[in-house]
Order: structure tokens, then C-alpha cells, then sequence
């Protein structure tokens, strides 16, 4: 497995992903962004959700944000993974 993540913000995370999340009914979130982690499933995967973050194959750790946002809001989440693994190692 990779190395445990030490990082504070996915952004510096190699396993992020930053994607389009728009808003369709809202022209002014035309360029909205999302940022994934691609080593956790969504488990929650919604096909039929006209959101594309709901759509992703991967959870997301911040979803409808606006992109000059996305560091600020992209702590890392108790969830992730390697933050996980870091702790088995203490």
C-alpha cells in the first residue's frame, strides 16, 4: 500500500481528483468543482441524482464548491484512508 497520508488537505494528496460539479439549475455555479478521493468507494452512488458528485465511482471529500474555495475546503476527512493507516502505525 502507499505511504500514510500526513497531509492535512486531499489537494496535496495524490489519490484526489478535482471534477466539473455544476449546478444544472444555476448558471452562476456553472463552474462549480468537486474533489474525490479515488482510493474510496461511493457507497452511496446515486445514478439517478442529476449531480455529478452523486455519480462519482468515488466518495468525495467536497462537493458544489466554488473553485477559488476548493483548498480552503478541502481539509482532509477522518475518513480517509491513509489517515486511517497512519493511526494502526501509532
Amino acid at each position: 500500500m502507499s505511504t500514510p497520508n500526513k497531509e492535512k488537505n486531499c489537494l496535496d494528496c495524490e489519490h484526489h481528483e478535482i471534477i466539473n460539479d455544476n449546478d444544472p439549475e444555476d448558471w452562476f455555479c456553472d463552474d462549480d468543482k468537486a474533489v474525490i478521493c479515488k482510493l474510496t468507494p461511493n457507497v452511496d452512488k446515486d445514478t439517478n441524482s442529476i449531480w455529478l458528485a452523486d455519480n462519482q465511482n468515488f466518495k468525495c471529500i467536497t462537493v458544489s464548491c466554488r473553485p477559488q474555495n476548493l483548498k480552503k475546503e478541502s481539509s482532509t476527512p477522518k475518513w480517509c484512508p491513509l489517515k486511517l493507516e497512519t493511526s494502526t502505525y501509532n
